[in-house]
């Protein structure tokens, strides 16, 4: 693949152009060639089956009226006077004599005369053989279940077909029984017919001849008659099927598909090869062309490399091509800037260096704040005001909680987060008194599990100015920590004034945002949002931040976080 790729040269422009054309017109080809052929294909396969189905239809009736003309020709053998005197008496007991029944034998031959198909005809009575002159019973020339069938109430004196003859298999029999009329329509006889092989040549035209069909008769899966050999297997031919009426027979019409297709497999030859002409012109073009655009780009590229030495030269070159002008154009604005550039990045450098120094002063020490926070406590430590000392202190600790961080990876245990929320919750009972009431409850295990810092304290804040500060008799805030299976929650609750379904509804869908530009821009709800965004990053889409509420019973705010501390950096 890579000597393909070093040959093709597709890491140049006119590499990828040359060969992102060849496999467009690869694909645009192929598919129009698929397309074509596979509809012509369908098209001429579905003229073959009406093709067949129409001289099969036609075959099948010629081979009905074959087979009727010899049922025919049998009825007027059965009732013919002579026949039914004879077998009438053979009825009662009175044998028939050898002249009586070569004069039978006259009448067949002339019967059959009349008939192309008919090879011979055989008469017996219940007990034996009347012609031909052999001492045989028409139980010993046939299957029982041929004669049981053609003895059936409903088909009695119907001509049954009994499919190939057992003496020849190449010769088929039917079957009639011969009822006597002047014996209440007694069972007399049979009368077997034997029809020539040639029955199935006589129901196929030259029509079908001609085109190479092949017909062949067939009783259940047992081959009876055919017109010719099947060269392979079914595979290679379509075949139409018909039932024979009055029979249970079919007639089966086979065709090759070669012969069906040739004309579809010489189109295809003509579609490859018109595709390889079409690809090799093309291939070319492309060629010609990739080299057109990517000509102007070499010496663009050429003069560019020529300034890494030294200062940037303008290039003269007028170039036909728009983009390639255009981007010239660009190149030769470029050069006059860089000179601009050069003389004022001195003064831009220092004017930096001033701001940045102007910034530094500007900035207050966080140690500064410490310092006077402590020296407040002590002068209250010496004034005898231990209260407001320690309020100094927890202010001072709150502070530097906030603003420092002891733990490099930005974690703290649950621990740690707890007695930031006892320091700020001791600083707002300072102006709230007995009004507020807050507890905390915490599995002991889960006392060193470690969290993000700062996602416990800005909750309880939450709660206090926006569910209890508007409510006159004050209210309580609940903390609640406690496992599940493989996670942990932090659960902070008040009973304040709560939020409608809408105002829920509204902040959910903000912190389901993937914008903080237009979280920011509501001006409502971004600590939340940052707590929610900050575990989801940590540990993945499953964790974060729930939200219920009810009007005028309090919110509950749930934090949702994997116990397994492999699981926080995601």
């Amino acid at each position: 693949m890579k000597q393909l790729g070093k040959l093709l040269r597709l890491e140049t422009t006119r590499g990828q152009i040359f060969t992102g054309f060849v496999l467009t017109m690869l694909i645009v080809m192929c598919v129009m060639f698929y397309f074509i052929y596979t509809f012509l294909s369908q098209e001429k396969k579905e003229d073959a089956m009406l093709y067949i189905e129409e001289i099969a239809e036609q075959a099948g009736g010629r081979l009905e009226s074959l087979l009727n003309e010899i049922n025919v020709l049998t009825l007027q053998m059965a009732m013919d006077e002579r026949m039914q005197t004879i077998l009438a008496d053979e009825y009662e007991g009175q044998l028939a004599s050898y002249e009586q029944r070569m004069k039978l034998r006259k009448l067949m031959l002339d019967m059959t005369a009349y008939s192309d198909t008919i090879e011979e005809v055989e008469l017996y009575s219940g007990e034996r053989s009347i012609y031909p002159l052999v001492d045989a019973t028409i139980e010993a020339r046939l299957d029982q279940g041929i004669i049981e069938q053609a003895d059936q109430l409903h088909l009695k004196g119907s001509l049954i077909w009994a499919g190939k003859d057992p003496a020849n298999d190449r010769y088929l029999l039917g079957l009639r029984q011969i009822k006597l009329e002047k014996l209440d329509y007694a069972n007399g006889g049979y009368l077997l017919v034997k029809v020539k092989p040639s029955l199935i040549q006589l129901a196929t035209s030259n029509r079908e001849q001609t085109n190479g069909a092949i017909m062949r008769v067939v009783q259940q899966d047992s081959v009876l008659l055919e017109t010719g050999e099947i060269a392979g297997n079914l595979e290679q031919y379509f075949m139409f099927e018909r039932a024979i009426k009055g029979t249970n027979w079919k007639l089966q019409m086979m065709l090759q598909k070669k012969l069906v297709l040739s004309d579809i497999y010489w189109l295809r030859n003509l579609l490859l090869l018109f595709f390889a002409v079409s690809v090799a012109i093309f291939a070319l073009i492309s060629y010609y062309l990739a080299k057109l655009i990517s000509s102007p780009m070499k010496s663009l590229i050429r003069i560019m490399q020529g300034s890494k030495h030294g200062a940037p030269k303008h290039n003269p070159i007028t170039y036909y091509n728009k983009e390639v002008n255009q981007l010239n154009m660009t190149y030769n604005q470029m050069v006059n800037q860089i000179d601009y550039l050069i003389k004022s990045v001195y003064e831009k450098e220092l004017l930096k260096s001033r701001s940045e120094i102007r910034a530094l002063h500007s900035q207050i020490n966080p140690h500064f704040l410490f310092n006077t926070l402590d020296a407040i406590y002590w002068d209250h430590i010496e004034k005898g005001e231990k209260e407001l000392a320690g309020i100094v202190v927890q202010l001072a600790d709150l502070f530097r909680y906030s603003i420092q961080s002891s733990h490099p990876d930005g974690f703290v245990t649950i621990k740690e987060e707890l007695e930031q929320v006892k320091r700020y919750c001791n600083l707002m009972k300072l102006r709230w008194q007995e009004r507020l009431q807050i507890s905390v409850a915490c599995e002991q295990a889960l006392l060193q599990q470690k969290v993000p810092k700062l996602i416990i304290q800005p909750l309880v804040e939450n709660a206090i100015v926006h569910g209890i500060e508007p409510l006159p008799e004050g209210g309580k805030v609940s903390v609640s920590i406690y496992a599940r299976s493989e996670r942990f929650y932090i659960q902070v609750a008040d009973n304040g004034i709560g939020m409608t379904a809408q105002q829920v509804e509204q902040l959910r869908q903000r912190l389901q945002q993937s914008n903080e530009l237009m979280v920011q821009q509501s001006k409502r709800g971004i600590g939340l949002y940052n707590i929610h965004r900050l575990l989801k990053l940590h540990y993945g889409e499953g964790f974060g931040l729930s939200i219920s509420s009810t009007r005028q019973a309090g919110t509950t705010m749930t934090l949702e976080l994997p116990l397994n501390d492999a699981e926080r950096r995601m």
